[in-house]
């Protein structure tokens, strides 16, 4: 078990580490912006943007709780 410094260390780093991931999405999405002059294809762009994130990130996670079931 870990003691309560290095939980709150995990957490704050945890916290961290979600900031920047959303700060990047936040970002990555902005950018259809830049490519695209329409407010609609702009739009458009966003939600395909947006299903693909989600749809890698559950990717992520099943790959991940895979590799619990092998250990």
């Amino acid at each position: 078990m870990i003691d309560e410094k290095t939980s709150s260390y995990i957490d704050d780093t945890r916290d961290y580490l979600h900031q920047a991931v959303c700060q990047m999405i936040k970002i990555y999405l902005q950018s259809a912006g830049s490519l695209l002059n329409r407010p609609e294809a702009i739009k458009q762009q966003i939600e395909n943007d947006k299903n693909l994130l989600i749809n890698l990130v559950e990717k992520i996670a099943e790959l991940e709780k895979q590799k619990l079931e092998l250990h």
